[in-house]
Protein backbone atom coordinates (compact mmCIF):
# COMPACT_ATOMS: atom_id res chain seq x y z
CA UNK A 1 0.00 0.00 0.00
CA UNK A 2 1.38 3.21 -1.22
CA UNK A 3 1.28 6.50 1.25
CA UNK A 4 2.67 9.88 1.93
CA UNK A 5 5.24 8.38 4.04
CA UNK A 6 5.31 4.78 2.56
CA UNK A 7 4.84 2.82 5.66
CA UNK A 8 3.35 2.97 9.15
CA UNK A 9 0.10 5.23 8.27
CA UNK A 10 -3.74 4.19 9.05
CA UNK A 11 -6.49 5.16 6.88
CA UNK A 12 -8.97 7.62 8.68
CA UNK A 13 -10.48 8.92 5.54
CA UNK A 14 -9.91 10.05 2.30
CA UNK A 15 -6.55 9.76 0.61
CA UNK A 16 -4.03 12.97 1.06
CA UNK A 17 -3.60 15.16 -1.57
CA UNK A 18 -0.97 17.79 -1.73
CA UNK A 19 -2.41 20.95 -4.10
CA UNK A 20 -3.46 23.20 -1.79
CA UNK A 21 -2.06 25.21 0.87
CA UNK A 22 -2.32 24.54 5.02
CA UNK A 23 -2.25 26.32 7.86
CA UNK A 24 -0.40 25.30 10.95
CA UNK A 25 0.64 26.46 14.55
CA UNK A 26 2.96 25.73 16.86
CA UNK A 27 3.24 24.66 20.32
CA UNK A 28 6.50 24.54 21.99
CA UNK A 29 8.39 24.67 25.54
CA UNK A 30 11.20 26.91 24.14
CA UNK A 31 12.09 29.80 21.45
CA UNK A 32 14.69 28.02 19.72
CA UNK A 33 12.36 24.86 18.94
CA UNK A 34 9.30 26.83 18.18
CA UNK A 35 11.92 28.93 15.11
CA UNK A 36 13.21 25.60 14.25
CA UNK A 37 10.11 23.82 13.58
CA UNK A 38 8.32 27.28 11.95
CA UNK A 39 11.55 26.92 9.46
CA UNK A 40 10.36 23.14 8.82
CA UNK A 41 6.74 24.16 7.93
CA UNK A 42 7.63 27.03 5.92
CA UNK A 43 9.89 24.92 3.75
CA UNK A 44 7.11 22.70 3.78
CA UNK A 45 4.61 25.18 2.41
CA UNK A 46 2.23 25.83 5.42
CA UNK A 47 0.96 28.89 6.38
CA UNK A 48 1.17 29.89 9.72
CA UNK A 49 -0.83 31.53 12.22
CA UNK A 50 -1.01 32.35 15.98
CA UNK A 51 -1.21 29.63 18.51
CA UNK A 52 -4.96 30.94 19.29
CA UNK A 53 -6.29 30.83 15.83
CA UNK A 54 -8.02 28.06 14.03
CA UNK A 55 -6.04 25.91 11.78
CA UNK A 56 -5.54 22.80 10.45
CA UNK A 57 -2.70 21.18 11.83
CA UNK A 58 -1.64 21.97 15.43
CA UNK A 59 2.51 21.17 15.42
CA UNK A 60 3.28 20.09 19.19
CA UNK A 61 6.99 19.83 19.97
CA UNK A 62 7.91 16.56 22.04
CA UNK A 63 10.42 14.78 23.64
CA UNK A 64 11.31 12.34 25.94
CA UNK A 65 11.06 14.57 28.95
CA UNK A 66 7.86 15.50 28.28
CA UNK A 67 5.58 14.96 30.80
CA UNK A 68 2.45 13.57 29.71
CA UNK A 69 -1.03 13.37 31.07
CA UNK A 70 -1.41 9.59 32.89
CA UNK A 71 -4.51 8.47 31.30
CA UNK A 72 -5.35 8.80 27.25
CA UNK A 73 -9.19 10.73 28.60
CA UNK A 74 -6.62 13.57 30.01
CA UNK A 75 -4.32 13.44 26.82
CA UNK A 76 -6.68 14.01 24.34
CA UNK A 77 -7.72 17.15 26.30
CA UNK A 78 -4.90 18.60 25.16
CA UNK A 79 -5.24 18.13 21.59
CA UNK A 80 -7.68 20.94 19.06
CA UNK A 81 -11.13 20.37 19.07
CA UNK A 82 -11.47 21.70 15.39
CA UNK A 83 -8.22 20.25 13.52
CA UNK A 84 -5.53 17.60 13.78
CA UNK A 85 -2.46 17.93 15.88
CA UNK A 86 0.87 16.38 14.90
CA UNK A 87 3.53 15.34 17.09
CA UNK A 88 7.27 16.60 16.41
CA UNK A 89 9.57 14.39 18.08
CA UNK A 90 13.15 15.70 19.34
CA UNK A 91 15.55 13.88 21.07
CA UNK A 92 15.72 10.11 21.63
CA UNK A 93 12.84 7.70 19.84
CA UNK A 94 9.48 7.68 21.67
CA UNK A 95 8.53 4.11 23.28
CA UNK A 96 6.28 1.61 21.59
CA UNK A 97 3.99 3.16 25.11
CA UNK A 98 3.96 6.64 24.41
CA UNK A 99 3.34 5.92 20.68
CA UNK A 100 0.24 4.15 21.71
CA UNK A 101 -0.88 6.44 23.97
CA UNK A 102 -0.60 9.75 21.68
CA UNK A 103 -2.47 7.46 18.80
CA UNK A 104 -4.79 6.62 21.24
CA UNK A 105 -5.24 10.32 22.55
CA UNK A 106 -6.23 11.10 18.64
CA UNK A 107 -2.67 12.21 17.29
CA UNK A 108 -3.30 12.74 14.10
CA UNK A 109 0.67 12.17 13.70
CA UNK A 110 4.24 11.87 14.68
CA UNK A 111 7.45 12.85 12.95
CA UNK A 112 10.97 13.32 13.82
CA UNK A 113 11.75 17.10 13.82
CA UNK A 114 14.74 16.43 11.56
CA UNK A 115 12.15 15.59 9.06
CA UNK A 116 12.53 16.25 5.36
CA UNK A 117 10.89 19.14 4.15
CA UNK A 118 8.99 17.43 0.98
CA UNK A 119 8.46 14.56 3.20
CA UNK A 120 6.69 16.72 5.86
CA UNK A 121 4.85 18.40 3.46
CA UNK A 122 3.46 14.82 2.50
CA UNK A 123 2.67 14.25 5.88
CA UNK A 124 0.65 17.64 6.87
CA UNK A 125 -1.29 16.77 3.42
CA UNK A 126 -2.22 13.01 4.41
CA UNK A 127 -2.75 14.15 8.52
CA UNK A 128 -5.10 16.93 6.88
CA UNK A 129 -6.97 14.27 4.45
CA UNK A 130 -7.89 12.10 7.69
CA UNK A 131 -4.80 9.39 7.26
CA UNK A 132 -2.96 8.78 11.16
CA UNK A 133 0.60 8.39 10.44
CA UNK A 134 4.23 8.00 12.35
CA UNK A 135 7.20 8.53 10.10
CA UNK A 136 8.86 4.67 9.55
CA UNK A 137 12.25 6.45 11.06
CA UNK A 138 10.44 6.55 14.83
CA UNK A 139 8.61 3.20 14.33
CA UNK A 140 12.18 1.32 13.44
CA UNK A 141 13.77 2.77 15.80
CA UNK A 142 10.90 1.80 18.47
CA UNK A 143 10.94 -1.73 17.47
CA UNK A 144 14.13 -2.65 18.51
CA UNK A 145 13.72 -0.75 21.90
CA UNK A 146 10.80 -3.27 22.55
CA UNK A 147 10.86 -5.90 25.52
CA UNK A 148 12.02 -9.29 24.33
CA UNK A 149 9.55 -10.60 26.05
CA UNK A 150 7.37 -9.16 23.22
CA UNK A 151 8.41 -11.65 21.18
CA UNK A 152 7.24 -14.86 23.05
CA UNK A 153 3.61 -13.74 22.53
CA UNK A 154 0.95 -16.84 21.43
CA UNK A 155 1.03 -18.00 18.15
CA UNK A 156 -1.52 -16.42 15.88
CA UNK A 157 -4.47 -18.43 13.56
CA UNK A 158 -3.54 -18.14 9.75
CA UNK A 159 -6.72 -15.86 9.70
CA UNK A 160 -5.79 -13.90 12.71
CA UNK A 161 -2.04 -13.24 10.56
CA UNK A 162 -3.74 -12.24 7.68
CA UNK A 163 -5.59 -9.82 9.76
CA UNK A 164 -2.19 -8.45 11.51
CA UNK A 165 -0.88 -8.24 7.83
CA UNK A 166 -3.32 -6.14 6.25
CA UNK A 167 -3.44 -3.74 9.60
CA UNK A 168 0.47 -2.81 9.02
CA UNK A 169 -0.92 -2.16 5.26
CA UNK A 170 -2.85 0.60 7.00
CA UNK A 171 -6.21 -0.93 6.14
CA UNK A 172 -9.38 -0.25 8.29
CA UNK A 173 -11.89 -2.65 9.76
CA UNK A 174 -14.19 -2.09 6.55
CA UNK A 175 -11.34 -2.50 3.96
CA UNK A 176 -10.17 -5.78 6.04
CA UNK A 177 -13.94 -7.15 6.17
CA UNK A 178 -14.45 -6.47 2.60
CA UNK A 179 -10.92 -8.08 1.38
CA UNK A 180 -11.08 -11.29 3.25
CA UNK A 181 -15.15 -11.46 2.89
CA UNK A 182 -16.28 -11.45 6.71
CA UNK A 183 -18.15 -9.00 8.62
CA UNK A 184 -16.84 -6.05 10.30
CA UNK A 185 -17.71 -7.37 13.84
CA UNK A 186 -15.59 -10.88 12.70
CA UNK A 187 -12.86 -8.10 11.91
CA UNK A 188 -13.06 -6.50 15.47
CA UNK A 189 -12.78 -9.97 17.03
CA UNK A 190 -9.48 -10.67 15.39
CA UNK A 191 -8.15 -7.50 16.05
CA UNK A 192 -9.21 -8.10 19.65
CA UNK A 193 -7.60 -11.56 19.75
CA UNK A 194 -4.65 -10.27 18.21
CA UNK A 195 -4.03 -7.70 20.65
CA UNK A 196 -4.57 -10.00 23.72
CA UNK A 197 -2.14 -12.91 22.17
CA UNK A 198 0.67 -10.11 21.39
CA UNK A 199 0.16 -8.44 24.65
CA UNK A 200 -0.38 -5.16 22.41
CA UNK A 201 -2.29 -1.98 23.61
CA UNK A 202 -3.08 -0.91 20.31
CA UNK A 203 -2.81 -1.86 16.74
CA UNK A 204 0.10 0.30 15.83
CA UNK A 205 2.08 -1.81 19.20
CA UNK A 206 1.08 -5.10 17.82
CA UNK A 207 2.45 -3.98 14.03
CA UNK A 208 5.35 -3.03 15.63
CA UNK A 209 5.54 -6.53 18.06
CA UNK A 210 4.58 -8.34 14.86
CA UNK A 211 7.81 -6.63 13.21
CA UNK A 212 10.27 -7.43 16.24
CA UNK A 213 8.97 -10.97 16.06
CA UNK A 214 9.06 -11.93 12.55
CA UNK A 215 5.99 -11.85 11.86
CA UNK A 216 5.55 -9.30 9.74
CA UNK A 217 8.25 -7.75 7.54
CA UNK A 218 8.57 -4.25 5.63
Amino acid sequence: MQTALQTDVVRRGVRPTVESALSVAISASSAALRARIEVLARRAGAHMVGSDAACDILLIAMDSSTSLPSSVASLSLLLPVAGSACVIWSGDVPTPGTVSRLLRAGVAGIVPVDIEGSKFRQALHAIRAGLQLIDPALTRAAVEILPQASTASEELTDREQQVLTMMAEGLANKEISSRLAISTHTVKFHISSILGKMGAASRTEAVAIGIKSGRLTI
